[in-house]
C-alpha cells in the first residue's frame, strides 16, 4: 500500500513539474499577440485617416500624416482616434468565440486565440484609462503614446467626472473578462492532475497564466525598445487586473478536462511566430506603410 502511494505521489509530481518549454512557448504567443494587436489598432486608425485624405504612413511607433492641412475636422478626429476601440472589442469577442470553437484543437492555436482575445480587451481598458491620464502629456503626441482617446475626450470637452467614469469603466472591463477566461485557461491543462486540487491548480495558474505574460512583457520590451515605451508600460500595468481576475475565478472553478491535442514541438513554432512578427516590425514597419485613400462611408 505504501509503495502504491509513493508511486502515485511521483506521478503527481511529474504531472505538475515546471515545464519551461511550455511557459516560454506561451510567452512567445503572448508577445506575438500583443505586437499584432498593436499593429492592428494603428492600422485601423491609419485606414480611417486615409478615408479623410490625410495620406497616412504607418510605422510601428507612430503614424505620419503627410497632408493634414484642414482635413482634421471634428468628425474626422472623433472617428479616426476612436475607431481602434470598436476594432479591439470586435477582435476580443471574435477571437474568444473562435477559442471556444477550437477547444479541442492543438494547444498552439488555443493559446494564441486566448492571448489575442484577452489582450484585445486589455488594450481597450488601457485606452480608456489613458484618456484620464492624457492631460499629463503633450497634446500633439497623444496619438503616438497610445492615448488617442485623450484627443477625442478633449474635442468633446469631457470634464473630470466623465473622464473618471471612463477610467472606471475601463477597469471594470479588465475585471469582468476574468469570468470569460478562467475556464478556457484551465482547459489548456494536459491532465486533470494539474488542476484537480487547490495546491496543484494554483501552481498551474502560476506557470501557465502569470509566468508567460511576465516573460512576454520582457520579450516585447527587449525586442522593440525604445519604441512604444509609454503605451507598452501602460498596457503592462493594466494587464495584471485581468490576469488576477482570471486567477480569482479559476481557483474557484470545478473544471473538467477534455481530451487534449498535444504537439511536442509547439513551443518551437510559437518562437518562430514571434521572430516573424519582430522581423516585420523591424523591416516593413521601420520604413513605413503608405495607406492609400479608401472611399467608404461610416
Amino acid at each position: 500500500m505504501d509503495e502504491f502511494v509513493t508511486e502515485e505521489a511521483v506521478l503527481l509530481q511529474q504531472k505538475n513539474k515546471l515545464r519551461w518549454a511550455d511557459i516560454l512557448g506561451s510567452a512567445f504567443l503572448f508577445a506575438s499577440a500583443y505586437l499584432f494587436l498593436y499593429f492592428l489598432y494603428d492600422l485601423a486608425t491609419a485606414v480611417t485617416a486615409a478615408h479623410y485624405n490625410l495620406t497616412p504612413t504607418l510605422f510601428f511607433d507612430n503614424i505620419r500624416y503627410d497632408n493634414s492641412g484642414n482635413a482634421w475636422c471634428f468628425r474626422c478626429v472623433k472617428i479616426t482616434y476612436s475607431i481602434g476601440v470598436p476594432v479591439m472589442l470586435t477582435t476580443g469577442v471574435g477571437f474568444y468565440l473562435l477559442s471556444v470553437k477550437a477547444k479541442t484543437s492543438g494547444i498552439l492555436l488555443r493559446l494564441a486565440l486566448l492571448w489575442l482575445s484577452l489582450l484585445s480587451f486589455v488594450i481597450v481598458s488601457q485606452r480608456m484609462i489613458g484618456a484620464f491620464m492624457a492631460s499629463d502629456f503633450q497634446f500633439r503626441n497623444l496619438d503616438a503614446l497610445g492615448l488617442e482617446l485623450g484627443i477625442v475626450a478633449a474635442y468633446f470637452y469631457l470634464n473630470t467626472a466623465e473622464l473618471v467614469a471612463m477610467m472606471i469603466f475601463g477597469i471594470l472591463i479588465s475585471l469582468v473578462v476574468g469570468i470569460l477566461y478562467a475556464k478556457p485557461f484551465l482547459q489548456t491543462a494536459t491532465s486533470i492532475y494539474q488542476i484537480d486540487i487547490p495546491k496543484y491548480r494554483k501552481r498551474f495558474l502560476w506557470h501557465h497564466l502569470l509566468f508567460p505574460p511576465a516573460i512576454g512583457c520582457v520579450l516585447i520590451t527587449l525586442a522593440v525598445f525604445p519604441m512604444n515605451t509609454v503605451p507598452n508600460f501602460m498596457t503592462f500595468a493594466v494587464l495584471p487586473i485581468s490576469l488576477l481576475s482570471t486567477w480569482f475565478f479559476a481557483v474557484r472553478s470545478t473544471q473538467l478536462i477534455r481530451r487534449q491535442t498535444f504537439t511536442k514541438y509547439w513551443p518551437l513554432f510559437s518562437m518562430l511566430i514571434f521572430l516573424s512578427v519582430i522581423l516585420f516590425v523591424h523591416t516593413v514597419l521601420r520604413f513605413g506603410i503608405s495607406i492609400p485613400h479608401l472611399d467608404f462611408r461610416f
